[in-house]
């Protein structure tokens, strides 16, 4: 019998090795965690310079981001602060060895390079994994203006096999932080040590189809809204100031901004707040390409038929329908598109392209003729016509400017889900493979997230807007159509909510919101297999503060403006 057992036992062993542990979680869903950071100088009369900034991704794992065999996070980390949950949610790191991760260099840190070691799991599921981190080769040279960090950590987490997660997860230990010379503010030290203990522990599982989502969303909108209007509180009725209005974050751009979020989010249009707000707005003088482009979609938001997304998205309507508005505000956008048409690239010949900055200039940048799209759009729905050979010349531009990624013998296919299928389930492909393509800024380099986004949302419209025309060449939308698909494909294979993906994009609010505007105008519901709004909107609320901001006022609204997908549907029809 003793002879017996201790086969059984070994065979009991072997089973267990055999089995790999993988994450057990909803359809399209996620585990939540609840994650405690500390990062604290052990002198607290010394002032600190904290080894990163701005806020943390989430404390999640999503079933959209795992590897085929559902057991680690395929994305890189952002910062040194992705590391340990990154290594802590790793379930296929179930035996002794090492792995190395590479953190990139971010807004205060150098490259690191960050080496852990897995000890055996232990019966009841704890697994030991100690980290040390240090400068990457070359690091100091590369990014002398930068700080550097090493350190140790031992940490620990609890596995739960039966039910496919990890419990919980602690590592404590320090990192030395070595400033570089110039430092803000002067007096902190250069050499710093800060005591790390970063805890995680296991909350809940979560679905989009779940009720607790709806009211984890209804809930951020609603915090959202209240946090936007004591903005609009603030600085309403305040002398306009002298500024220039080019940019996001300056008036009347950030007004007109804020009033579509408020609008869009569900805000009654009579409320005493807003109709001060609207009324400001048509008082400015406006300029700035942004501005003009937001204060048009402001006003046009006043008029949009409030069942209209329903409608398209289930197929009845074709097309968005036209506005009616009244003559003083058609008059006020006309005007407004009239200075929008002007804000060009007087570099090329605009009847054949034509692409928009700031402000009448001789360059150009993506971001601001996305903004030109959505303001012309916005302004032929209210019955300001833009003549169809300024869309033609913008979707020459964008032909023009996108950057062709990967082999380019080796195209692609394109896998979407859309709201509206031909059958449950169906995935369409849309025309067969096509290359992959991407946008950037303003020049032929490496496409982002946000500007690939541009790219595919100013393709879309000069689509919808000459199809509604009738009067463009076969070729010419045949050439949208596959690039636009193209762009899809690179947002697929790049997908990510945690950051603006590209080199060291940043502006994360600001592409989240362009991420919703893509797949909204095309009614994309699924980016391959993955649920871009769930994702994107769990990240959103885990970081949302309790006042209900995210950091500033257009983020504020651009997070707002994501979680109630504000923007309609402009290819609808089959």
């Amino acid at each position: 019998m003793h002879a017996t057992a201790v086969v059984a036992a070994i065979c009991q062993a072997a089973v267990l090795v055999a089995q790999e542990l993988r994450w057990t979680l909803p359809p399209h869903g996620a585990a939540i965690y609840v994650r405690d950071l500390q990062a604290q100088p052990p002198e607290a009369n010394v002032p600190a310079l904290p080894p990163w900034d701005g806020e943390p991704a989430a404390p999640v794992v999503f079933a959209g981001e795992l590897d085929a065999k559902g057991q680690r996070v395929t994305e890189p980390p952002v910062d040194l602060r992705d590391v340990w949950p990154r290594l802590a949610f790793d379930l296929a790191r179930t035996r002794p060895g090492k792995v190395r991760i590479e953190v990139p260099a971010t807004g205060r840190l150098r490259p690191l390079i960050v080496d852990a070691t897995y000890g055996p799991v232990a019966d009841d599921g704890t697994q030991t994994i100690e980290l040390s981190v240090a400068e990457a080769p070359g690091a100091r040279a590369e990014a002398s203006e930068l700080a550097g960090a090493r350190g140790t950590l031992h940490g620990t987490r609890t596995l739960d096999r039966a039910g496919g997660r990890v419990l919980a997860a602690v590592a404590t230990g320090e990192l030395a932080i070595d400033h570089p010379a110039r430092t803000d503010p002067p007096e902190a030290a250069r050499k710093q040590r800060f005591a790390v203990a970063d805890r995680l522990t296991f909350d809940r599982l979560l679905a989009p189809v779940d009720a607790p989502f709806r009211k984890l969303v209804d809930d951020g909108i609603r915090k959202a809204l209240a946090a936007i209007r004591r903005d609009l509180e603030r600085t309403l009725g305040d002398p306009p100031p002298k500024v220039d209005d080019r940019h996001f974050d300056a008036q009347p751009g950030e007004l007109a901004l804020a009033l579509l979020a408020l609008v869009k989010g569900g805000a009654d249009p009579n409320d005493a707040l807003v109709k001060r707000g609207y009324d400001d707005l048509r008082k400015r003088v406006i300029d700035g390409t942004y501005s003009l482009a937001c204060a048009i979609l402001a006003v046009e938001a006043l008029y949009t038929p409030p069942s209209e997304a329903q409608e398209l998205h289930a197929g009845r309507l074709k097309a968005p329908l036209p506005r009616e508005v009244p003559a003083a505000d058609k008059d006020l956008i006309a005007g407004w598109t009239r200075t929008l048409l002007g804000n060009v690239d007087a570099s090329v010949k605009t009847p054949y392209l034509r692409r928009w900055h700031y402000g009448p200039s001789n360059t150009f940048d993506n971001s601001n003729s996305q903004y030109a799209m959505l303001g012309l759009y916005a302004a032929e729905l209210c019955g300001v016509d833009v003549p169809a050979a300024v869309w033609t010349a913008a979707a020459n531009h964008w032909l023009q400017a996108k950057v062709q990624v990967g082999d380019p013998g080796a195209p692609a296919l394109m896998s979407r889900t859309e709201y509206e299928q031909p059958k449950p389930g169906h995935t369409r492909t849309a025309g067969g493979k096509v290359p992959c393509v991407g946008w950037s800024y303003n020049s032929p380099a490496e496409p982002t997230g946000s500007m690939t986004c541009a790219g595919v949302t100013g393709l879309t419209l000069c689509a919808a807007a000459l199809r509604a025309k009738k009067k463009t060449p076969a070729k010419l939308l045949h050439d949208l159509d596959d690039a636009l698909r193209g762009g899809f494909l690179w947002l697929e294979r790049n997908f990510s909510v945690r950051r603006n993906p590209g080199p060291a994009a940043g502006w994360y609010h600001y592409y989240l919101y362009g991420l919703e505007r893509t797949c909204e105008l095309n009614q994309v519901a699924l980016l391959g297999d993955v649920d871009w709004y769930f994702e994107g909107a769990v990240q959103l609320l885990l970081q949302q503060r309790p006042d209900g901001s995210w950091g500033n006022l257009p983020e504020d609204c651009f997070g707002l403006l994501f979680l109630k997908k504000a923007v309609l549907p402009a290819i609808t029809g089959r």
